[in-house]
């Protein structure tokens, strides 16, 4: 038998076996037909990784990864598949983002630096990776003639509101929702400057699930509350967000990137919202905690609600959110407690 037999005969063992060897992965992805070609940006973080693990189950599917790896990630963590490229790259280099997105691609826009304290005390990094990066990336995919585009942004773009009234009207109020606002209005300009340009804009609330870095509230009071130290809290805790599971949120981001859509912007969340003093007691109550919040001086600015209206995404795709944050919370704590050592460093 030929090498090139005996390795595809391999891979095929490989595939009914339920594991794929490296040595074999190469033949199954060369004779197995790639219907579509997904570029995942920020693939490897939180949002990004969930998202690619469902890329990666879809029949003749091929995934690319283009990542910076921030958030002290380590590469051991990052789960090799036979039908999934990483480049380690930064997206805020324009050559980069156009020799590695190609013409019918489906492409995720989701790398950003996406932490409103870091984007205090980093505003230029921030804007970097945020704006550069965005115009990069829908340059690169007009350019390329991708299939279709979805930029991932934020809620915060409307400021501190409970209702949005109108899609275009954004009032941000520190430098991470700016740099997301001016990335959304490079985005609009792309839309009135070329018509065939087929791309879409996701607003989300706040998204909670496991392998979310420890920056963001709920990792952090989990982690915190798991060592018995205390959580600390901006202000008087009472600023609320809304909290959508990132299972739902990779729901949304296919349903927009693989099927026709009427809008241009869509916005998804949750209709509860929590207090940072609510979320906390949450925490604290499944550890069985006791005297473990302390408030500290709050931030510069912060934005006391931030609004939902899903109804575009639901009317047009049936599109819901499915887990309330109280009853996932369970779950994600316990994965967090099994990975405890990982997070303490970060603390």
């Amino acid at each position: 038998m030929a090498g090139w037999q005996s390795g595809y005969a391999a891979a095929c063992k490989a595939v009914y076996a339920g594991s794929i060897p490296a040595s074999a992965s190469s033949y199954l992805v060369f004779y197995k037909e790639v219907i579509m070609r997904y570029v995942v940006t920020g693939g490897s973080g939180f949002i990004g990784s969930h998202l690619v693990s469902k890329l990666q189950r879809m029949d003749d599917a091929e995934v690319v990864v283009i990542d910076r790896l921030s958030n002290h990630k380590n590469l051991n963590n990052i789960p090799n598949h036979y039908n999934t490229k990483y480049y380690f790259a930064d997206i805020s280099d324009p050559e980069i983002t156009s020799k590695l997105i190609q013409k019918g691609d489906i492409v995720f826009h989701l790398a950003a630096q996406s932490h409103v304290d870091v984007s205090f005390s980093n505003p230029l990094t921030t804007i970097k990776s945020n704006v550069i990066g965005t115009q990069n990336v829908l340059n690169a995919c007009l350019t390329n003639k991708s299939k279709k585009l979805v930029v991932m942004s934020t809620d915060e773009v409307y400021g501190s509101t409970d209702t949005i009234s109108n899609k275009n009207l954004l009032d941000p109020t520190n430098p991470y929702s700016a740099s997301k606002a001016a990335a959304d209005m490079i985005a609009n300009s792309y839309r009135h400057m070329y018509k065939e340009f087929d791309f879409v804009t996701l607003r989300s609330n706040n998204i909670f699930g496991t392998g979310q870095f420890i920056r963001n509230i709920i990792p952090r009071f989990i982690c915190l509350g798991a060592l018995k130290k205390k959580m600390t809290i901006h202000g008087d805790g009472s600023a609320t967000r809304r909290y959508l599971w990132v299972g739902d949120a990779v729901n949304a981001l296919i349903i927009l990137g693989t099927k026709p859509t009427s809008k241009h912007i869509y916005n998804i969340g949750h209709e509860k919202s929590y207090s940072n003093l609510e979320v906390a007691n949450l925490i604290g109550n499944n550890l069985n905690l006791k005297n473990f919040v302390t408030l500290e001086k709050d931030r510069i600015f912060n934005d006391t609600s931030y609004p939902c209206d899903y109804s575009d995404i639901k009317e047009e795709f049936n599109w819901n959110f499915t887990i309330d944050l109280s009853d996932g919370l369970p779950e994600i704590i316990e994965w967090y407690k099994e990975r405890l050592h990982q997070f303490e460093p970060f603390l």
